[in-house]
């Protein structure tokens, strides 16, 4: 506690709240030696419920393990952790944007995201080799300010790092120190099913599911079409699953008045002229 409390705790912060008389005195004897003009945001938790439950921390805390951030415009960031390294892919999601610009639209999410994934790499204590994979941008001023933003949101991270260029990929590397367990590790134990890998290894090849069949689908019940209108969706739709036993037939022929020929489609039951 005292050294979350010598790492983290600053002027930025409005308040610290403490439940515990234990606690209380050692916090405030702490602060009071080695920085004595913190006391005054130190506040003493009165509450008879749980500290953690009342301010809804286990929640954050159950977001802080999702591999998967959601920003305030509907973006996301996707957090994957590896042996070498720690990947971050930037998606745009439902964030749109305003005005139709496509590339005003990537730059303000990628500018969102910067400033989320520096909370995130605080947050979660991430170490090690980070890679970013920000969403593609035309312009190189856009490129530069999405860098430039990173670098200035991770100025407040008292971990030491380091920010790399962008790649000739669009990839964004960096490193930060590792220092002790990550969240994660504090808070996980390796699965003993499966020793962390997330999959089970059969010593026989794993026999593949069979995709549903499509029966009474829209698309297998059109009217007649004419041949120079009709989609290739509709000569090649997919047989059911009991049509798949019998044998193929040769396409039927009509023949119209005027002369034109009327070809129906077996696997589909689409007639075209």
């Amino acid at each position: 506690m005292l050294r979350v409390i010598r790492d983290i705790f600053n002027e930025d912060f409005r308040k610290l709240t403490v439940q515990g008389s234990t606690a209380w005195d050692e916090v405030t004897n702490y602060l009071g030696f080695i920085a004595p003009e913190l006391t005054q945001k130190i506040e003493k938790y009165t509450g008879t419920g749980d500290l953690f439950a009342d301010f809804r921390v286990e929640e954050q805390l159950a977001k802080a393990f999702d591999r998967k951030v959601y920003l305030p415009s509907g973006g996301s960031l996707v957090i994957d952790r590896t042996e070498a390294m720690i990947v971050i892919d930037v998606n745009t999601g439902k964030f749109i944007g305003k005005g139709g610009n496509l590339e005003e639209t990537v730059t303000k999410n990628n500018l969102e995201a910067a400033e989320e994934i520096a909370r995130q790499l605080r947050l979660r204590d991430l170490g090690g080799i980070v890679v970013i994979d920000f969403i593609d941008m035309i312009l190189e001023s856009n490129r530069e300010a999405v860098l430039r933003r990173l670098v200035e949101c991770l100025g407040r991270d008292r971990t030491k790092h380091q920010v790399a260029e962008v790649t000739s990929l669009g990839l964004v590397q960096m490193t930060r120190k590792r220092v002790g367990q990550g969240l994660i590790e504090a808070f996980s134990t390796t699965c003993d099913s499966c020793s962390g890998r997330g999959i089970h290894i059969h010593m026989e090849p794993v026999k593949m599911k069979a995709p549903a069949p499509q029966i009474d689908t829209p698309s297998s019940q059109h009217e007649d079409a004419d041949e120079k209108d009709a989609t290739a969706h509709e000569f090649h739709e997919s047989l059911n699953e009991d049509a798949t036993t019998e044998e193929p037939q040769a396409p039927k022929v009509e023949v119209k008045a005027g002369g034109r020929k009327r070809r129906r489609a077996s696997s589909s039951g689409i007639i075209t002229a």
